[in-house]
């Protein structure tokens, strides 16, 4: 069976559900995603957690955008750890959207949070 399954897709999603509504997150590359969080008037750990939480409840399995096995992180926070990308058009932020974390061991890992800009004919 392809990896990841549906299940496991679910599982991740939820996971990542639970850790952000704690605010029990991560940023992978700091340097660079204060950046993105800029980029969506994000200032604050609070209002990145909120929008971070939002995010998380939009997405679902069928977002999946990732690779079939998982990419590794390059990112030294949390390298060679299973990467799991989701590409959705978001009702809150009114656009498509882009999220990519990692989980290691019991730590969430952000390494993108962005606008998605991905040409809609490579979709």
């Amino acid at each position: 069976m392809e990896r990841p399954s549906h299940k496991e897709l679910r599982g991740k999603v939820l996971k990542a559900r639970e850790k952000i509504t704690a605010a029990d997150w991560s940023m992978a590359n700091p340097e660079k995603q204060v950046g993105e969080f800029r980029d969506l008037n994000l200032w604050t750990g609070a209002e990145m957690t909120r929008a971070l939480e939002i995010a998380a409840n939009e997405v679902t399995p069928e977002h999946y955008a990732g690779t079939r096995p998982p990419m590794r992180s390059y990112e030294g926070a949390c390298k060679d750890a299973e990467l799991f990308a989701f590409r959705w058009d978001s009702a809150h932020f009114g656009r498509r959207m882009y999220l990519k974390f990692c989980l290691v061991k019991e730590t969430l890992f952000i390494v993108s949070f962005h606008r998605d800009s991905t040409p809609k004919e490579e979709l």
